[in-house]
């Protein structure tokens, strides 16, 4: 995708307040629908049928066995949750952010209902040797600094997952400062980053993506089945539908 250049002096104040604008208009687009439920709109009904379509899909889906190790697999939520949901990410990808951001929220809206365990697909031929042509200059070294920061602690995994996603793009000099913003062991880092344990994780990563059919980021499974879509509504949807048909599971 190109950047995008200042138009004008006011793009910036129209930029700032464009979110709030959608917000305010699907916060008012839910109100009428509660209010005249039998007045659904013809694009809130093709919503509804396109979030439908992602259930249908998931649930039609074919069961894959994704192991996941505690110790050497990162995860957030209980082990126990009824639903597991296994992302595999790259952290130069502007998709991942956003879906990052979502999951977030997931974890928020379900605590103690969702399991995510993190999984690392880098799009960077560097590690990634399967890819047609270079697409994303840091992923790898990404994904090995936020490996290398989980051999020191599951929760500066986090911490650097978090601070790789933030902001509008990964550079080289964000990773160069990343490992003391982070408060990092830099020679056990360093150490780390040497030897060949982190990139092998990274690699089985990469190799289990490929034997499950991925080709890009982001791309989510929930309890073994693949989603066809990595935003907000549509895991929403695929959780309460999960929920909805595991009694033991619902609230």
């Amino acid at each position: 995708m190109s950047e995008k250049t200042p138009a004008s002096d006011e793009e910036p104040f129209l930029l700032t307040i464009l979110p709030f604008a959608g917000l305010f208009l699907l916060l008012v687009l839910a109100l009428v629908w509660r209010l005249f439920p039998e007045q659904t709109s013809p694009e809130a009904s093709a919503v509804n049928a396109a979030i439908q379509q992602v259930v249908d899909r998931w649930q039609g889906a074919q069961e894959r066995t994704i192991p996941i190790e505690p110790g050497r697999d990162f995860s957030r939520g209980p082990e126990d949750a009824p639903i597991t949901i296994v992302e595999f990410s790259d952290f130069e990808c502007p998709y991942c952010r956003e879906a990052a951001f979502g999951v977030h929220k997931i974890l928020e809206q379900y605590e103690g209902k969702v399991r995510v365990v993190f999984k690392n697909f880098p799009l960077d031929q560097a590690c990634n040797e399967t890819l047609p042509k270079p697409l994303h200059t840091y992923a790898c070294d990404a994904a090995l600094i936020a490996t290398c920061a989980g051999v020191q602690s599951e929760d500066l995994f986090w911490r650097a997952h978090d601070a790789m996603f933030n902001g509008s793009k990964l550079t080289g000099d964000r990773l160069k400062a990343l490992p003391a913003e982070l408060g990092l062991d830099r020679e056990a880092l360093d150490a780390c980053l040497a030897s060949d344990d982190a990139r092998e994780r990274v690699r089985e990563d990469i190799t289990l993506a490929r034997e499950l059919g991925i080709s890009g980021t982001p791309v989510f499974f929930a309890n073994g089945r693949r989603l066809t879509d990595y935003r907000i509504p549509a895991l929403d949807a695929v959780i309460e539908h999960i929920l909805a048909d595991s009694p033991t599971a619902a609230p």
